[in-house]
């Protein structure tokens, strides 16, 4: 089980944090109960002087076979007893137990705060009903809770059941934030209702006409060996990998306009060869409905593969199988494995026989795990013109009442599911083909921002030209989504097409004016084309508005720098260190303009020697860059033989092919240094 940390937020915590949700996850969706199969239990108060309790979980009838998860009680029928709704994780999801038992005698109430000093649900509670007649134990005391258990409300009447007391002498409410009450007069087997401030209680009468629940039988389910998942429209199928005769891989999809059944069978898997057959048997039907069949052998691809190897065309040709046939990779079992993980979200591998309904646009209709009938996949190719709300309507066994609208499946699902198996050249050509087989529809209401990420993700999985395409088709399809706009921006900037890269950012700067992520996009696109003058112009807008934003005044001072402003720059590097005094690089870039500039006016030799020795400092002369700049402020001063040693102590830390770039200057330096020379920008 996972627990959050409490006091240590360390990484080491985190990452078991992070591990034991991750877990649990796996648990989950691979059909394992992450606190094992709890059963509902009651249990029955012996009474007595010393407290004890007996099991009578069957007795009661509540020892169903389900994995419990949260229990609330109600006295459903008002006729004086409690009754049970019980929540589970497995089939039925709820449950209603009506209490039948013999009428005992009980008492409740329903509390009403004032809704000033208490609320008006009287959530906190305490409630003391004080007995005559019952010995040692007078008192019986209830407080209402706003939740009981996981997920659970109980009732809101507080109910007391009397067993064999003579009297009821009193009530005493203490409410929340309020002084306690005490009412008198109260009678066995009443509702009353009690509100704060005095009143007095209210006998409630339940309303007539109650509907009578006719119990079910509880029966467990048999286990079926087959299962058919009607899908939503719009899940694409994957292309998949086929092994030809010389072992090579290629890949194979569906042909456009033509409906078919992918199917998963093995020559030693009989219910797979008995499933062949009948369709076999009925392959005129087929045909005349215009289903054709890819029929995937896996042999060799699992761990009950038979000892020799098999002659699976053979085995086709004994069953009469006249349709498309070829043998599976391990990648082409991987990609159905990965779509109908995305329908069930269950992590479970694929049975055999196991096959996939595609309609003719190359979209999934239904999965079948387990031999299917030719006649219910006739039936089913009707579902592939069918709407969204018939396709849900015929994925249930039972009529009802829909709470919400049918939607669309998510082809994103699988696509993310190959990624978070390392898969992402898959996930790219998976998406590619959803956008290709989507894009007719992008007129239906509600599909074009499903087509747009589609597009979207598959311009995060790509680079270059590909990604500025998808970027492209996702901007045309959602104008007004500025991750798109932000996306294809950064892209077109690396591919130097700065005019487009800048029109794309202030379109999305347009959208949201005030993001700064946005408005630093649009400035990263100037400088990365060049412009520095609208990047300046840009970084002064967003100072106008936030004159003390100390990264934004920084970035400013480096791009006068280069449209050769060195004095405004030295103006706002000063700024910005009064505004954020830790912004090192700010003090390391002032230090080397001032230590280093060609103009004498601009250089301050003292200030720029100050600023370097205090880098040196914070840094422990462990930083490279800050001893580079010790360097030059050294030699500044005509310190040739500190700056020597400031220099060698930067080398000396910068060892490694890696670091090739960083030594080049500063060993430039150093010749300089030795020559009795100070270094100069530009030089």
């Amino acid at each position: 089980m996972s627990q959050s940390p409490v006091n240590d937020f360390s990484e080491k915590a985190s990452l078991r944090y992070k591990q034991g949700w991750r877990a649990l996850n796996r648990l989950l969706h691979e059909d394992r109960s992450f606190s094992g199969n709890e059963r509902d239990c009651a249990y029955l108060n012996c009474g007595g002087d010393t407290p004890s309790f007996a099991t009578v979980s069957t007795l009661t009838g509540f020892d169903y076979a389900d994995d419990g998860r949260g229990l609330a009680t109600c006295d459903w029928d008002f006729d004086g007893d409690l009754d049970v709704w019980t929540t589970h994780r497995t089939a039925p999801r709820v449950r209603l137990s009506l209490n039948n038992t013999p009428a005992k005698p009980f008492i409740a109430f329903k509390l009403h705060g004032n809704g000033t000093s208490c609320n008006r649900d009287a959530i906190g509670a305490r409630v003391e009903l004080h007995l005559s007649g019952t010995g040692q134990h007078p008192l019986r005391i209830r407080t209402l809770h706003g939740g009981e258990g996981f997920l659970s409300q109980s009732s809101n009447w507080l109910h007391f059941g009397l067993g064999g007391a003579k009297g009821i002498e009193k009530l005493i409410v203490r409410w929340p934030g309020g002084k306690a009450e005490e009412f008198t007069g109260l009678e066995s087997g009443k509702f009353y209702h009690i509100t704060q401030g005095g009143a007095q209680p209210v006998i409630f009468t339940p309303p007539a006409g109650q509907a009578v629940l006719t119990p079910s039988s509880p029966e467990i389910d048999a286990i079926e060996e087959s299962t058919r998942t009607i899908v939503a429209p719009g899940l694409v199928v994957p292309q998949i990998a086929t092994r030809g005769p010389d072992g090579k891989e290629t890949l194979w999809e569906p042909e456009p306009g033509k409906a078919i059944v992918i199917n998963i069978w093995a020559s030693w898997c009989a219910p797979c060869i008995t499933e062949l057959s009948g369709w076999a048997a009925r392959a005129g039907d087929l045909r005349a409905a215009g289903l054709d069949i890819m029929a995937l052998n896996a042999d060799g691809l699992g761990s009950e593969a038979p000892d020799k190897p098999v002659d699976t065309d053979a085995v086709l040709r004994k069953t009469g199988y006249p349709f498309k046939s070829a043998k599976a990779a391990g990648a082409g079992l991987l990609a159905l494995d990965y779509l109908q993980r995305a329908v069930l979200d269950r992590w479970k591998q694929l049975p055999l026989p196991c096959s996939f309904l595609v309609d003719g646009k190359g979209e999934l209709v239904a999965i079948y795990k387990g031999p299917v009938l030719a006649d219910q996949l006739l039936a089913d190719l009707k579902l592939a013109a069918a709407s969204p709300g018939q396709r849900r309507d015929a994925s249930i066994p039972f009529p009802g009442v829909w709470l919400n609208k049918a939607g669309r499946a998510d082809p994103l699902r699988v696509a993310n599911l190959m990624l978070d198996h390392d898969e992402p050249d898959a996930a790219v050509r998976y998406l590619d083909r959803a956008a290709r087989i989507l894009s007719p529809q992008k007129d239906v209401v509600g599909y074009k921002e499903t087509l747009g990420d589609i597009h979207y993700m598959a311009g995060l999985l790509k680079q270059g030209p590909g990604s500025i395409q998808s970027y492209t088709a996702a901007r045309d399809l959602m104008p007004r989504d500025v991750r798109v706009r932000s996306a294809l921006a950064r892209q077109l900037s690396s591919a130097g097409r700065g005019e487009e890269a800048a029109a794309e950012a202030l379109a999305a700067l347009a959208i949201s004016p005030a993001d700064p992520d946005l408005q630093n996009g649009l400035v990263e696109v100037y400088e990365k084309g060049g412009q520095y003058a609208k990047a300046r112009t840009a970084l002064e807008q967003m100072l106008a508005s936030n004159p003390k934003n100390g990264p934004v005044r920084y970035r400013l001072a480096g791009i006068q720098l280069k449209l050769k402003d060195a004095r405004s720059a030295i103006q706002n590097y000063k700024q910005t260190l009064t505004d954020s005094p830790r912004l090192l690089a700010a003090a390391a870039d002032l230090a080397r303009v001032l230590a280093s500039h060609p103009d004498d006016t601009l250089r301050s030799a003292d200030e720029a020697l100050f600023l370097a020795q205090r880098l040196c400092s914070v840094s422990k002369e462990k930083d490279p860059v800050h001893l580079d700049i010790l360097a030059i402020a050294l030699a500044n001063k005509g310190n040739y033989p500190e700056a020597i040693a400031a220099a060698n102590k930067a080398l000396a830390l910068l060892t490694g092919d890696g670091n090739a770039q960083l030594r080049a200057p500063i060993e430039a330096n150093l010749k300089l240094y030795q020559s009795g020379q100070p270094a100069r920008l530009g030089e």
